[in-house]
């Protein structure tokens, strides 16, 4: 590893763990006033997408890179509308065949000297409820800018904008480089009921940003997922609904599927031949 990548890195990581430590010491004053459970979590999610992910990712690419941030990170122009499109497409399709995932994440068998991954996929579980504690529609769109959109940004920003970038910028290999960052962008939250399908959305969202050369595609990718998982809990009748429910059928798993990998091969061409 070259000196100027392997520095950024460590100062990369070092500004997260800096952060990490000023937002836990926010979270605790914000307890300490007995703020209510739901703005509480609302501003720690807030907090976290903003002072752990966004600023030391930031704070990198400019000192590393002066004056060219926005060109380094991918975030100086956005998408353009094909790009989007096949998006949403690939997303939309994939839907059934995550879901199916997801099922047999959820269920698998851990020795029992992992019961304590369990315990923490609980733990996370009833956090996440009481974030979706929903009750209004205001509340229904404070979630979706931060749970959905802000999220997007923070997420990005760091595993796509940042070390994605660096390890592609160390000239390794484009998909080692993708399917690294998305295994360390879902064992980072550490839930391993969740951790297949979080690492195959971390990977598409990877190949949106080599593919386009834009951050903001995979920023989009990332809030319509968190958003759309916000609205299934707020209107709870969508996990039955066709195609974009938690049930899928097994053709309908067929289906999404072929559909997912035709899209994205289509896709892949599209670029190939653009380029």
């Amino acid at each position: 590893m070259n000196k100027k990548t392997s520095t950024q890195i460590f100062s990369l990581l070092g500004l997260v763990i800096l952060f990490y430590l000023l937002t836990i010491t926010a979270a605790f004053i914000l307890q300490y006033k007995g703020v209510e459970m739901w703005r509480f979590l609302m501003a720690t999610t807030a907090l976290q997408n903003i002072g752990i992910f966004i600023i030391p990712a930031v704070i990198t690419a400019r000192i590393f890179n002066p004056g060219k941030t926005l060109q380094v990170m991918q975030i100086d122009r956005m998408p353009g509308l094909a790009h989007i499109g096949l998006m949403i497409l690939i997303y939309m399709a994939s839907i059934p065949t995550m879901s199916a995932i997801v099922q047999w994440n959820e269920g698998l068998q851990l020795p029992e000297s992992l019961s304590w991954m369990r315990d923490m996929e609980e733990a996370a579980k009833q956090a996440t409820e009481q974030l979706m504690n929903i009750s209004s529609i205001g509340q229904l769109i404070t979630v979706i800018l931060i749970v959905g959109v802000l999220t997007g940004v923070g997420e990005e920003f760091l595993f796509r904008g940042s070390l994605q970038r660096l390890m592609i910028e160390r000239n390794i290999n484009i998909h080692a480089a993708v399917w690294v960052t998305a295994f360390i962008f879902s064992a980072i939250h550490m839930q391993a009921f969740g951790f297949v399908p979080r690492m195959l959305l971390g990977a598409l969202f990877g190949y949106m940003v080599v593919w386009s050369g834009s951050l903001w595609l995979a920023v989009l990718a990332h809030a319509l997922n968190n958003s759309l998982t916000t609205l299934t809990y707020y209107y709870p009748s969508l996990e039955n609904a066709p195609w974009i429910g938690t049930e899928p059928t097994t053709i309908t798993i067929i289906v999404s599927a072929i559909a997912t990998l035709a899209l994205t091969f289509v896709y892949y061409k599209w670029v190939r031949i653009k380029d």
